[in-house]
């Protein structure tokens, strides 16, 4: 049984892929935790489902032309599901994304098929999880060697930025292009303010600025 919280078919709302229309698979439960989680109310009431049925619902709603989005709290906790659900639908969506916070280096499948991508989203400070659970080496270089992931931060000032590259892009040697900074937000009108403050540091830097569909059209409302 693996508890699943949602399923709902929407546009992708952060990183690389942001605006493209997707299925979404959420996968309850967290091992990182961070305070400013705008999900957690959701992944906390996941339902036990039959591996078997969630597959069957999964392949009934793909499509070619979008993508499955695999998405938590945490969804790699669940990576022997996820190798067997990316086995039985990976020809049947364009792409399949994986949410991730970076804390867990993926094994099995999922580790060398070229049409799963990461979305990755390594913790700062901010999100006040200990260091030595939210920064995970080797799965940061697994996810930086694979050419299938990009690195997204949640950034409120610059003072986060400057402890990101010291933490992550120095010390890893991720390139500018594949980091992306996502202003630290719950809802619209938060979103709105801090982007004023993060896109400009994405010019200063040099980093990429990764919106937040979901808060800007449909602001704190969940499942869409």
């Amino acid at each position: 049984m693996i508890p699943v919280s949602e399923i709902f078919y929407s546009i992708q709302g952060e990183g690389k892929t942001a605006g493209v229309p997707a299925l979404f698979l959420r996968l309850a439960g967290c091992d990182v935790k961070c305070i400013w989680c705008d999900t957690k109310e959701i992944w906390m009431r996941g339902k036990p489902l039959n591996r078997e049925l969630i597959i069957k619902s999964i392949r009934e709603r793909s499509n070619k032309d979008i993508h499955l989005v695999i998405t938590g709290g945490e969804p790699l906790i669940y990576n022997d599901f996820i190798n067997e659900l990316v086995y039985e639908v990976v020809d049947s969506f364009r792409m399949i994304e994986i949410e991730t916070s970076a804390t867990r280096k993926p094994y099995g499948l999922i580790s060398y098929e070229n049409k799963v991508f990461f979305n990755t989203s390594p913790k700062l400070k901010n999100s006040l999880v200990n260091e030595e659970l939210r920064v995970n080496p080797d799965a940061i270089e697994f996810f930086l060697n694979s050419k299938r992931a990009i690195f997204k931060f949640v950034i409120k000032n610059e003072k986060d930025v400057i402890e990101m590259i010291e933490t992550y892009k120095e010390p890893f040697n991720i390139p500018n292009e594949l980091i992306y900074l996502m202003p630290l937000s719950t809802s619209r009108e938060e979103f709105i303010e801090r982007s004023l403050i993060v896109v400009e540091l994405c010019k200063k830097y040099k980093f990429n600025f990764s919106p937040r569909l979901q808060l800007i059209i449909w602001d704190r409302t969940t499942g869409v």
